[in-house]
């Protein structure tokens, strides 16, 4: 009987403790694209799919996927900067995707010339 009184302090104390390192523990942020660009030539992109914001990325990313040059079999991927004119078109763009893939080809996309 003296046991359990014993183990319910020890847990009671491993609960505090958890509690006051997570008061202290940063977000670790984990998202694709550590750096954007700001535009892409449509031209290059085959397509490109869009993330919102999750628990582990703070971001919208948007991520390009280009097509390949000289017939190479290596893909390029670039990550688009969702607040520029470009990303915000490609994001209305996403928004009518009712095929709900997780990429979408530019080429289903009816985007503005300069976009």
């Amino acid at each position: 009987m003296a046991f359990l009184p014993k183990a319910l302090l020890l847990l009671l104390l491993a609960v505090v403790c958890i509690q006051l390192s997570g008061v202290q523990a940063e977000i670790r942020v984990r998202c694709w694209c550590p750096e954007t660009k700001k535009y892409v030539r449509k031209e290059t992109i085959e397509e490109f799919s869009v993330f919102n914001k999750t628990s582990q990325c703070n971001n919208v990313e948007i991520i390009l996927t280009l097509k390949p040059v000289n017939n190479s079999n290596e893909v390029i991927q670039r990550c688009l900067n969702p607040n520029s004119a470009q990303g915000k078109n490609l994001q209305t763009c996403w928004k009518r995707n009712t095929n709900n893939t997780a990429t979408f080809k530019i080429s289903n996309c009816q985007l503005p010339q300069n976009a």
